[in-house]
């Protein structure tokens, strides 16, 4: 079994502002004149020490840059995956069948946010995988879980994705809302009738 340092500290796991605190210390001490430490009363600190504050200055100074580039590298990564889920979520929503249209329809017809659906259901089971339905709770009715759009549908769901369009008269409105999950039905029948 080998050992490394890494194992004994992990620098990922230490906060930035203690990096800062002891990069803005030593470089106070390492750049401070004679008189200034004489009157904190370090003068005999820096004797001691002093051949430590650059080494101390450069660590803190390359991790916060490394910090910093870490971040700006996660924050391109997170955009350049959140348009890249968006193109394919957007490009998905094109595509849906009718029955897969009906399934969404459920949040328009119930009126809610979060919609209680089977999740052993193909088509529901479908919609998870290609990331339109999200689980928003493992806590439900035997397979019956709560789902919810994901947050880039609500952003980006258009009528036609749902099989409607403002030129069809009420009775095609009608007729297109009347097409519902035979689950839909069931699980309505279930709650309000027993």
């Amino acid at each position: 079994m080998s050992f490394k340092f890494s194992d004994l500290i992990d620098f990922g796991k230490i906060p930035i502002k203690i990096f800062l605190l002891f990069g803005i210390v030593s470089g106070i001490l390492l750049f401070s004149s004679a008189e200034f430490l004489k009157d904190l009363k370090l003068s005999e600190f820096e004797n001691d020490y002093g051949k430590f504050f650059g080494i101390v200055f450069i660590v803190c100074i390359a991790f916060i840059g490394l910090s910093i580039l870490y971040f700006i590298k996660n924050k391109i990564e997170r955009k350049l995956n959140y348009n890249k889920n968006t193109k394919y979520i957007v490009n998905e929503l094109s595509c849906l069948d009718p029955f897969e249209q009906a399934v969404i329809r459920e949040f328009t017809i119930q009126q809610r946010q979060t919609v209680t659906m089977p999740i052993d259901n193909a088509i529901v089971a479908g919609l998870l995988n290609k990331r339109i339905l999200k689980q928003v709770s493992n806590i439900g009715d035997g397979l019956y879980l709560p789902l919810s759009l994901s947050k880039i549908v609500n952003e980006k769901l258009k009528e036609t994705d749902l099989g409607i369009s403002q030129n069809m008269s009420d009775e095609q409105l009608r007729e297109v809302f009347s097409k519902r999950p035979k689950w839909a039905d069931d699980y309505f029948y279930k709650q309000h009738f027993g």
